[in-house]
């Protein structure tokens, strides 16, 4: 990871002794699905030539919002190279920005630059295609829900949280909910369910093998980030153990699936708050959740609401230390708002998932299932809305050192280690005495 490290800091600054600050001429092709912000549009291109010198990097564009540019077209730009910096937030902490980007191999951003369209279909044939699928959908979705709920909705089904806003998401943030529309491990779960359940009626090897292609398509159609990479790597690793009749472990498949995602890009390890989050909050899942679950006996199991209360606990004692410490803003009612929305969140992404696909169809049956849809999405977003304005929704402290964060994961597992042995003992004494 080192020597990753210091090769692209090493071409980094060879090319921004060159390039940077310069007006120049790229070609090259969008290496991704763009993405729309309020107001701006932002794509990654992987260049081919600079000023007519072989040069593959990567770098941010950013056009405005009404530009139409799509995955898999070779442009040609012309426009001053810009160094990425980092910055601060506003309760001082800092952004590495630099390396966010260079864990990618981008090195440069252009802003507002003249393009011209050179061809199409130079991307992959099935990423291309899958997203069109996608685009098509959301387009379902909207023509029927409108915002925000049509944002929400895309943002619950396949990841499109761009049209969200700002403020909006600032709220599922202070309401502890930001998690279900960056299509975190649970909408995952949720999706391979799904897909599982769906398959069920065919011969075992046939659905198996279908049901890994399904989710490796899904994966590649919301964008391939790191939690998704992740959920995807153990699903497909959970298919595999069904087929070879071997007990699944969930912590072997979360390590292996990190394992994977480092050999592949180590420096995620460092620079992808993502990774960080879904690793640690996956781990809190496996290792808190039972115990947890175990000592709330005073809650009621209809609907599963122990279970629901026990893994939201569980994720946010173990992703709190560092949450706080990355942003410095934690929310204190994510607990009840996670258990008053999360029951009807499948319910809510299978009326969306129906929404969209009737829309290629029919016109008609896609607005039937979008009014029960309307309703769901509805009141998620008034429990959130409401939820985020309350006084005491969240906390903000101020930055504090990183030594901290490790004190606190320290004392877990020191509890982690006593408590197991304390319950160990309790199972012994408890069997032999029937």
């Amino acid at each position: 990871m080192i020597r990753f490290w210091f090769v692209l800091h090493s071409d980094r600054e060879i090319l921004i002794g060159k390039y940077a600050k310069q007006n120049v001429e790229i070609s090259g092709v969008i290496s991704d699905e763009p993405l729309t912000k309020d107001f701006t549009k932002t794509f990654t291109l992987k260049t081919e030539k600079i000023n007519e010198e072989n040069i593959e990097i990567r770098m941010k564009i950013q056009t405005n919002r009404y530009t139409e540019y799509e995955y898999g077209q070779k442009l040609k730009l012309k426009g001053k190279l810009l160094v990425p910096f980092n910055f601060k937030s506003n309760s001082g902490r800092t952004f590495d920005y630099i390396n966010f980007l260079l864990k990618d191999e981008i090195i440069f951003e252009m802003k507002k630059p003249s393009i011209e369209i050179v061809s199409d279909d130079n991307g992959g044939l099935i990423s291309k295609n899958l997203f069109k699928i996608k685009q098509k959908f959301l387009e379902n979705i909207k023509k029927v829900l409108g915002e925000p709920h049509a944002a929400l909705a895309g943002g619950l089904v396949v990841g499109e949280k761009s049209a969200l806003g700002k403020d909006l998401i600032d709220d599922f943030r202070k309401a502890g909910l930001i998690h279900i529309v960056v299509l975190s491990g649970y909408n995952i779960t949720i999706v391979a369910e799904s897909i599982r359940r769906m398959l069920a009626f065919l011969p075992r090897t046939v659905g198996i093998g279908l049901g890994g292609i399904g989710i490796l398509a899904f994966g590649i159609l919301v964008g391939g980030g790191a939690t998704v990479v992740r959920s995807c790597i153990m699903a497909v690793i959970a298919l595999l153990a069904t087929f070879l009749h071997k007990d699944y472990s969930a912590g072997r498949a979360l390590f292996i699936a990190a394992l994977i995602m480092l050999i592949q890009n180590p420096l995620i390890l460092l620079y992808d708050p993502s990774f960080q989050l879904s690793f640690l909050a996956t781990l809190g899942l496996i290792i808190l959740s039972s115990p947890i679950e175990r000592r709330l006996g005073f809650i009621t199991e209809r609907f599963e609401i122990r279970g629901l209360v026990a893994s939201t606990l569980a994720t946010q004692i173990f992703v709190s230390p560092y949450i706080l410490y990355m942003m410095g803003q934690l929310s204190i009612i994510g607990v009840i708002v996670n258990i008053l929305v999360l029951p009807i969140i499948p319910l809510t992404m299978l009326f969306v998932f129906l929404t969209g696909i009737f829309g290629f169809f029919s016109h008609f049956i896609s607005q039937i299932t979008a009014w029960i849809s309307h309703i769901l999405l509805s009141y998620e977003l008034f429990i959130v809305r409401f939820s985020a304005n309350l006084p005491f929704a969240y906390i903000e402290l101020p930055k504090f050192s990183f030594w901290i964060v490790i004190g606190f994961y320290a004392s877990y597992f020191v509890a982690f280690v006593k408590f197991s042995s304390i319950f160990s003992q309790f199972k012994f004494k408890k069997k032999s005495s029937t």
